[in-house]
Protein backbone atom coordinates (compact mmCIF):
# COMPACT_ATOMS: atom_id res chain seq x y z
CA UNK A 1 0.00 0.00 0.00
CA UNK A 2 0.93 3.66 -0.01
CA UNK A 3 3.89 4.63 2.16
CA UNK A 4 4.00 8.44 1.84
CA UNK A 5 3.70 11.28 -0.68
CA UNK A 6 6.53 11.27 -3.22
CA UNK A 7 6.05 14.37 -5.36
CA UNK A 8 3.61 16.89 -6.78
CA UNK A 9 3.90 18.04 -10.40
CA UNK A 10 2.87 21.59 -11.33
CA UNK A 11 2.69 22.90 -14.90
CA UNK A 12 4.03 26.46 -15.06
CA UNK A 13 4.26 29.11 -17.76
CA UNK A 14 7.55 30.45 -16.38
CA UNK A 15 9.71 28.23 -14.18
CA UNK A 16 11.80 31.05 -12.68
CA UNK A 17 9.14 32.53 -10.37
CA UNK A 18 8.00 29.05 -9.31
CA UNK A 19 11.57 28.01 -8.45
CA UNK A 20 12.02 31.23 -6.43
CA UNK A 21 8.71 30.71 -4.61
CA UNK A 22 9.50 27.14 -3.57
CA UNK A 23 13.04 28.18 -2.55
CA UNK A 24 11.34 30.37 0.07
CA UNK A 25 9.91 27.14 1.50
CA UNK A 26 13.26 25.32 1.51
CA UNK A 27 13.21 23.55 -1.86
CA UNK A 28 16.32 23.49 -4.05
CA UNK A 29 16.70 22.69 -7.73
CA UNK A 30 18.13 19.18 -7.99
CA UNK A 31 17.64 18.11 -11.60
CA UNK A 32 16.59 19.58 -14.94
CA UNK A 33 15.71 17.46 -17.96
CA UNK A 34 14.42 18.37 -21.38
CA UNK A 35 11.48 16.33 -22.61
CA UNK A 36 11.24 16.34 -26.39
CA UNK A 37 8.84 13.54 -27.19
CA UNK A 38 10.13 10.08 -26.39
CA UNK A 39 9.25 7.79 -23.51
CA UNK A 40 8.42 10.50 -20.91
CA UNK A 41 6.04 12.27 -23.30
CA UNK A 42 4.37 8.99 -24.27
CA UNK A 43 4.04 8.00 -20.60
CA UNK A 44 2.20 11.28 -19.92
CA UNK A 45 -0.11 10.71 -22.89
CA UNK A 46 1.33 13.61 -24.91
CA UNK A 47 3.69 12.00 -27.48
CA UNK A 48 4.69 15.34 -29.04
CA UNK A 49 5.27 17.11 -25.70
CA UNK A 50 8.23 19.44 -25.31
CA UNK A 51 9.00 20.77 -21.85
CA UNK A 52 11.61 21.41 -19.22
CA UNK A 53 11.14 19.02 -16.27
CA UNK A 54 12.60 20.64 -13.16
CA UNK A 55 12.88 18.68 -9.93
CA UNK A 56 12.89 20.64 -6.67
CA UNK A 57 13.88 18.72 -3.54
CA UNK A 58 12.92 19.60 0.02
CA UNK A 59 16.25 19.15 1.80
CA UNK A 60 16.02 17.33 5.11
CA UNK A 61 12.54 15.94 4.44
CA UNK A 62 12.05 12.46 5.82
CA UNK A 63 10.63 10.85 3.82
CA UNK A 64 12.02 12.39 0.64
CA UNK A 65 9.64 14.86 -1.06
CA UNK A 66 9.82 16.70 -4.40
CA UNK A 67 7.94 19.27 -6.42
CA UNK A 68 8.35 18.68 -10.13
CA UNK A 69 7.75 21.63 -12.45
CA UNK A 70 6.78 21.23 -16.09
CA UNK A 71 7.49 24.29 -18.25
CA UNK A 72 5.93 23.47 -21.63
CA UNK A 73 7.45 24.69 -24.91
CA UNK A 74 5.56 26.55 -26.17
CA UNK A 75 3.68 27.60 -23.02
CA UNK A 76 -0.02 26.75 -23.19
CA UNK A 77 -2.45 29.60 -23.81
CA UNK A 78 -3.89 31.36 -20.79
CA UNK A 79 -6.91 29.47 -19.49
CA UNK A 80 -9.86 31.86 -19.27
CA UNK A 81 -11.55 29.56 -16.71
CA UNK A 82 -11.68 29.81 -12.96
CA UNK A 83 -8.70 31.16 -11.05
CA UNK A 84 -6.85 28.26 -9.34
CA UNK A 85 -7.19 29.79 -5.85
CA UNK A 86 -10.96 29.29 -6.08
CA UNK A 87 -11.14 26.45 -3.57
CA UNK A 88 -14.71 25.55 -4.58
CA UNK A 89 -13.78 24.15 -7.97
CA UNK A 90 -13.45 20.42 -8.51
CA UNK A 91 -10.08 18.73 -9.00
CA UNK A 92 -6.85 19.91 -7.42
CA UNK A 93 -7.62 22.00 -4.31
CA UNK A 94 -4.38 22.88 -2.49
CA UNK A 95 -0.92 21.71 -1.43
CA UNK A 96 -0.14 21.76 2.30
CA UNK A 97 3.26 21.93 4.01
CA UNK A 98 3.88 21.29 7.69
CA UNK A 99 5.88 23.97 9.54
CA UNK A 100 7.21 24.32 13.10
CA UNK A 101 6.35 28.03 13.48
CA UNK A 102 3.49 29.31 11.35
CA UNK A 103 3.95 32.92 12.45
CA UNK A 104 7.62 32.96 11.41
CA UNK A 105 6.87 31.15 8.13
CA UNK A 106 4.07 33.63 7.39
CA UNK A 107 6.32 36.62 8.10
CA UNK A 108 9.01 35.17 5.81
CA UNK A 109 6.60 34.61 2.92
CA UNK A 110 4.85 37.98 3.25
CA UNK A 111 8.21 39.80 3.47
CA UNK A 112 9.08 38.18 0.14
CA UNK A 113 5.88 39.35 -1.56
CA UNK A 114 3.78 36.20 -1.28
CA UNK A 115 0.03 36.90 -1.09
CA UNK A 116 -1.73 35.62 2.02
CA UNK A 117 -5.23 34.31 1.22
CA UNK A 118 -6.59 33.76 4.74
CA UNK A 119 -6.21 34.68 8.34
CA UNK A 120 -4.84 31.97 10.61
CA UNK A 121 -7.38 29.34 11.61
CA UNK A 122 -7.21 26.92 14.52
CA UNK A 123 -8.67 23.56 13.48
CA UNK A 124 -8.34 20.10 15.03
CA UNK A 125 -5.18 20.94 17.04
CA UNK A 126 -3.62 22.69 14.04
CA UNK A 127 -2.92 26.25 13.00
CA UNK A 128 -3.62 26.77 9.29
CA UNK A 129 -3.04 29.58 6.79
CA UNK A 130 -3.49 29.81 3.01
CA UNK A 131 -1.20 31.56 0.48
CA UNK A 132 -1.16 32.06 -3.28
CA UNK A 133 1.60 30.01 -4.88
CA UNK A 134 2.99 29.95 -8.41
CA UNK A 135 0.44 29.85 -11.23
CA UNK A 136 -2.19 30.85 -8.66
CA UNK A 137 -2.24 27.48 -6.89
CA UNK A 138 -3.22 27.52 -3.23
CA UNK A 139 -0.52 26.63 -0.69
CA UNK A 140 -1.41 25.90 2.92
CA UNK A 141 0.91 25.99 5.93
CA UNK A 142 0.07 23.67 8.81
CA UNK A 143 1.46 23.86 12.34
CA UNK A 144 0.39 20.84 14.37
CA UNK A 145 0.15 21.10 18.14
CA UNK A 146 1.22 17.47 18.71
Amino acid sequence: MILNPDHVTIAVADAGPAIAFFALLGFRKAHVATIDGGVPAQYMGMPGMKAQHITLVLDGADPHFEIQLLAFDPPPATDPGEHPTNLRRRGFNHLAFRVDDIEAATAHLVANGVTMLSDEMDYISRKLRLFEGPEGITIELVQRDD
